[in-house]
Formats: structure tokens, C-alpha cells, sequence
């Protein structure tokens, strides 16, 4: 079972949207599997971080859009809702084209700072519609010069890997905010960041941590650009592998590949000390670190009609997310929990590494009362009963 989900991975991320009209296709789940054996490249390194590609010689080609994209372009808006909730926005995708959304995508604005808190996608022509998130910016709850809309970041880098860990596979609040107040102390503590207010946002955009995230991603930009085939990435610092993404295709790689870099670039640049007793990591570990054996399961979570996410434990404190989209996977997803307990202070602080689903599974139920106020529970869609 974990070689036949370790062999899919590549080839049929690569071809869930085929059905939609898309340009090219691949053949559906279990049809000649050993073919879609996922080639892994590299490493690629620049200083302490790493990266791995891993191609596939058949990809969707439907194109998306993503969430920077279409601020910048004022073909997607967010807002808060008629009436302000902690964990749900509404947003309007007004382009032709699907909108990919990652877990980790950040917005500045509005009555208070977001994270959003899965990857998910936004069809063409969306109207407007709920947006499941967790809020980045703890002691704020009014609005700022946007008014209600929120803005795109001036640093486009997705929210760093353990807060996007303490939201989509904690699903606690309270954890995503203790991993935005150890950020914001140890970049003050370095000096490469202010930690005058409660936003990761503040941190993630002062002009030390832009120039790190800038020179991650030039540095390794060219690794991409010369492997068409690429449909994903794996990430690793200072040999220790954080985790691994697969896309449908090159294209929407190529809009989130530096923005997942500069999202370690902050961590990278504190954990530079550490970097001399790092361990060589090869193209073998990507292999292993996809192919754990499965532990457990959580029951899927159905974000809204259309977007449903998976997530399964897997031996070595690696958790795999899937998010499907119409029945079809849009992006699969491997994740370290290394770091994910340490120093959290919401429910799941006590449960220990491997811990994650079972924490997840009781968060998702907890109420949480921020500044007196009770945060919903997540965000649905039309059609989710």
C-alpha cells in the first residue's frame, strides 16, 4: 500500500485535473503505476537549505492562479464577512482561471491579519463565497487602513513551515499563535526583525527578512528553471528533510516554488549555528521520507461542496496532507512534525510527536475565545451540509 501511494504520487498529482477539460491528460489511479515512479533530482543546495525536484514526464494543463497573483492583479478579493469572524473570510475569485490557494498564504488588513488554513481551490467566476483561516495577528480586532478588504504581502513568502503545521495539521489556534510569538522573538532577538505589535506580517516584512527571503530564492531559482518536468519540491534544512510538495503541474510549481523557499528563509538564517553537524541528505531520503509506512488515519475534513483534505500519519513523525478538489487531487503534501510541539501552548502542547491527528481530531471540535470573543468553527462553502 505505501509503494502503491509513493509511486501515484507524482504521476497522478500530476493529472487530477484531467477530467476538467484540461490539455493533457495521464492515466487514472492504478492504471500502469510503476511508470509514475516519482524521479527525484538534486540536492540543489544555497548555504543551509537544500532542495530536491520531483518530475513527472505528464502534467495537467489547466492553469491556476494563485492568491498573490490575483490581489496584485484585483481579480480576487477578500474581505471579512458581514459579521467579522476569527476563522472565516469571504472571498471572490473574479478571474477565468481556478485559484490555488496554500495553506500558509498570508493577508495583511482587515479586522486582523490571516493565515489560510489548508490548500484548497476557488473555481473561475467563484462569486462570493467563505474562506477557511487562523489569525497571525493576536491583539488586534479592528480595522486598519484597508478598511474590511485585506491586501496582498509585501513579501509574498508563504507563513513558515511551523505555522502552517500548528493550522493545517494541529487545526489549533492557540499553537498558531505561540509559533507567531517564537518567530517574532527570535528574529527581535537577532535583530533582523522589529516586535512591535502581535502580526507575523510585521516580521515576515521587515527589510532584513525580505533581503533573506530575495537571496534564498535567487539563489535557487535557476535549479528550477532548467527542469520543465518538475511538478514538485522538497525542502530540507540542515539535513533534515521539513517537507515535500506535488502540484499538478509545472506551471503552478512555478508560482509557488520561491514563495515555499522564502518561507524558510527566516528559519534557515536562525538555525545557520546548527548547520556544521548537519547530516548529508540524498535523493534516496526524499524516497523514504514519502514512503513511510501509514500509522493512522483522520477522518477526511470537507472544507466546503468541492475541496475535501486528508490527512494520514505516517511513521517518523510525518504527516501527508491531500487536498482533492471535485473527487480529483490538487496537491499532496509530506510534512515533518519535528518542532511542531515544541514551546505550543493550545490543547495538543502535551501530545507528543506522531500526536498530531489525534490532537487535530479534538481541536477541531474546541471553541476558542479570543480577546472574549468565541472563534467559529471552520468555514464551509456552499454545499457542505
Amino acid at each position: 500500500m505505501n509503494k502503491s501511494r509513493t509511486l501515484w504520487a507524482c504521476g497522478c498529482v500530476a493529472a487530477v485535473l484531467a477530467a476538467g477539460g484540461c490539455q493533457q491528460s495521464a492515466p487514472p489511479v492504478g492504471a500502469a503505476q510503476e511508470e509514475a515512479v516519482p524521479a527525484v533530482s538534486g540536492p540543489y543546495t544555497h548555504e543551509n537549505l537544500t532542495v530536491f525536484l520531483l518530475h513527472s514526464p505528464t502534467q495537467d494543463g489547466r492553469e491556476f492562479i494563485t492568491l498573490d497573483q490575483g490581489l496584485k492583479d484585483g481579480v480576487v478579493k477578500v474581505t471579512e464577512k458581514a459579521e467579522a469572524e476569527v476563522r472565516s473570510l469571504q472571498i471572490e475569485n473574479g478571474s477565468d482561471y481556478p485559484l490555488f490557494l496554500q495553506e500558509g498564504d498570508r493577508l495583511t488588513g482587515g479586522q486582523q491579519d490571516r493565515t489560510l488554513f489548508t490548500s484548497l481551490v476557488v473555481p473561475a467566476k467563484s462569486g462570493p463565497l467563505p474562506l477557511p483561516t487562523f489569525c497571525i495577528e493576536q491583539s488586534r480586532w479592528h480595522v486598519g487602513q484597508n478598511g474590511r478588504a485585506f491586501a496582498a504581502c509585501a513579501n509574498v513568502a508563504l507563513a513558515p513551515k511551523a505555522v502552517r503545521g500548528a493550522s493545517k495539521v494541529r487545526m489549533d489556534q492557540c499553537q498558531v499563535w505561540s509559533f507567531v510569538t517564537k518567530a517574532k522573538e527570535a528574529a527581535a532577538r537577532c535583530k533582523i526583525a522589529d516586535n512591535t505589535n502581535s502580526s507575523l506580517n510585521e516580521t515576515l516584512e521587515s527589510p532584513q527578512v525580505q533581503r533573506l527571503s530575495e537571496e534564498v530564492s535567487e539563489a535557487l531559482r535557476g535549479v528550477l528553471e532548467d527542469h520543465p518536468d518538475a511538478v514538485g519540491v522538497a525542502v530540507a534544512v540542515n539535513g533534515r528533510i521539513e517537507e515535500v510538495n506535488l502540484y499538478p503541474n509545472h506551471q503552478l510549481l512555478a508560482r509557488l516554488y520561491p514563495r515555499l523557499l522564502q518561507s524558510y528563509a527566516l528559519q534557515a538564517a536562525l538555525e545557520m549555528d546548527e548547520a556544521g553537524e548537519a547530516k548529508a541528505v540524498g535523493a534516496e531520503d526524499v524516497r523514504q521520507f514519502m514512503a513511510a509506512k501509514e500509522t493512522r488515519r483522520q477522518d477526511p475534513e470537507k472544507i466546503d461542496g468541492r475541496n475535501v483534505l486528508h490527512l494520514r500519519q505516517l511513521e517518523g513523525s510525518v504527516v501527508e496532507c491531500e487536498t482533492s478538489y471535485d473527487g480529483a487531487v490538487v496537491h499532496r503534501q509530506y510534512l515533518s512534525e519535528t518542532n511542531l510541539d515544541a514551546g505550543a501552548r493550545g490543547r495538543g502542547a502535551q501530545a507528543g510527536q506522531g500526536a498530531g491527528l489525534e490532537t487535530a481530531n479534538e481541536n477541531i471540535q474546541g471553541e476558542r475565545r479570543q480577546e472574549g470573543r468565541q472563534a467559529p468553527t471552520r468555514a464551509s462553502l456552499p454545499g457542505q451540509p
